[in-house]
């Protein structure tokens, strides 16, 4: 059985992971000039913004999903996700705003910033095994993760490079689209299989 989408949720999603990018971003390019309380504060505000759109991105999408059986989530996964995704985009953060912008900076904070998606991505998505058997893809795991990681490199080049810089909703759309892109890539390859015996016995996330 083949499940859809309510695509107002899915534009809403995508909404939420651009507004949360350009909130993020625009604390974190201000944390080169800061020093001291300040800064922290700023690296603070753009790791919880940011963790806050992917989380948040990442349960509407969810609840854009139609499913044929009741959904229940945990709540402990559900509540390390958002943990996992707060400390690991603050490091990521850190690396790009206050390390010198090299190639290998930018691929670590990169991947830092993209695996970090993409564990949030996967901790929510564990807190459905009260409702459901999830069955990944590999490929489409590995599709999801490399887009993850290559559009958060792109973003984090676009706000943080040297010289002059696009306007900074260019950058912040470009991270969305990976926050965005990363969920639903991630989704293509999901089956679940519901643990309620009256419930259809496989359902296809796409």
């Amino acid at each position: 059985m083949l499940m859809s989408h309510n695509l107002l949720l899915v534009a809403l999603s995508l909404i939420v992971s651009i507004q949360a990018s350009y909130v993020g971003l625009s604390l974190s390019i201000r944390v080169p000039e800061a020093d001291g309380a300040f800064r922290r504060l700023l690296l603070a505000g753009a790791a919880l913004s940011l963790a806050t759109g992917i989380w948040g991105m990442h349960f509407v999408g969810m609840l854009a999903l139609k499913v044929p059986f009741n959904v229940d989530f945990i709540v402990l996964p559900t509540l390390l996700s958002f943990l996992a995704c707060v400390l690991v985009v603050a490091v990521a953060l850190v690396g790009a705003s206050l390390w010198p912008l090299t190639r290998t900076t930018l691929v670590a904070a990169s991947i830092i910033m993209g695996s970090g998606i993409s564990l949030m991505h996967y901790l929510g998505m564990s807190a459905l095994h009260a409702a459901a058997h999830l069955e990944h893809n590999p490929l489409f795991v590995a599709m999801s993760i490399a887009l993850g990681i290559t559009a958060s490199g792109f973003a984090l080049w676009l706000a943080f490079s040297k010289g002059k810089r696009p306007p900074l909703f260019v950058s912040a759309i470009t991270l969305g689209i990976a926050i965005s892109g990363m969920h639903y890539g991630a989704m293509a390859g999901l089956t679940l299989h519901p643990l309620d015996a009256a419930a259809p016995p496989v359902v296809h996330a796409f």
